[in-house]
């Protein structure tokens, strides 16, 4: 197989949030060519147990995962590509070493689409876009399952694309960019109101954040709160 320009990835890790105690394992892998068939997947021992939350998300016991290889090795298992796709991309990133490559998050695409939607999970976007059918329902029987959901991000991408009508990766990379930037505000003095509804005060405090995400600073220069 030739080395994919873009793959879809996905993977299930020991925690749903890194802390210095915690550090975020890999415990499966997935990760399929997009303009090719077939796909990769992997299982990995970590050196922590996951947590009860993540544990009731992908369901992965830790007596499953002996004999297999180390967390540490999975991004050797990741092949080259520009870009990687997935639904909220980023965390699969840091999962996986957040290696030089374009990220293109399904995620941010669904929320700047359809703002309408109460969830854009992966699931819910599941059923928004292929329908509230027994077909889908049954699907979604294996959602966190990492190469389910891979399939899923494809299928989910196929609509973006063609809402969109774009069709180059180049173009689609942009386009997720632009709606990482977010419009509305998700936490703090501000939420749920316009970003341009902030004060500098507030914009300078963010960005004095060690931890802030740099798309809310995007979107604050973008409103000339900050320069």
């Amino acid at each position: 197989m030739s080395t994919p320009t873009a793959i879809i990835l996905d993977t299930e890790t020991t925690t749903n949030k890194e802390t210095p105690e915690r550090p975020l394992e890999v415990v499966e892998l997935a990760w399929m060519p997009l303009r090719e068939p077939g796909g990769k997947f992997f299982r990995y021992k970590p050196t922590m147990p996951p947590t009860f939350g993540a544990t009731a998300v992908h369901h992965i016991l830790m007596s499953e995962l002996e004999g297999c290889a180390p967390s540490s090795s999975a991004p050797q298992d990741v092949p080259p590509a520009t870009y990687w796709i997935g639904h909220n991309i980023d965390f699969d990133w840091k999962a996986l070493g957040q290696p030089p490559v374009r990220r293109i998050c399904t995620l941010a695409m669904s929320r700047h689409l359809w703002p309408e939607c109460d969830s854009h999970t992966l699931s819910a976007m599941m059923y928004f876009t292929q329908g509230c059918t027994p077909e889908t329902r049954e699907r979604l029987r294996n959602a966190h399952s990492a190469l389910s959901d891979c399939e899923f991000v494809l299928d989910l991408l196929a609509t973006i694309r063609s809402v969109t009508k774009i069709t180059t990766l180049e173009a689609l990379w942009s386009f997720s960019e632009e709606a990482r930037i977010p419009r509305i505000w998700t936490f703090g003095k501000f939420k749920d109101q316009p970003i341009g509804a902030a004060d500098r005060g507030y914009a300078s405090w963010c960005a004095r954040q060690p931890d802030m995400d740099p798309y809310v600073l995007a979107a604050l220069r973008r409103e000339g709160l900050l320069r």
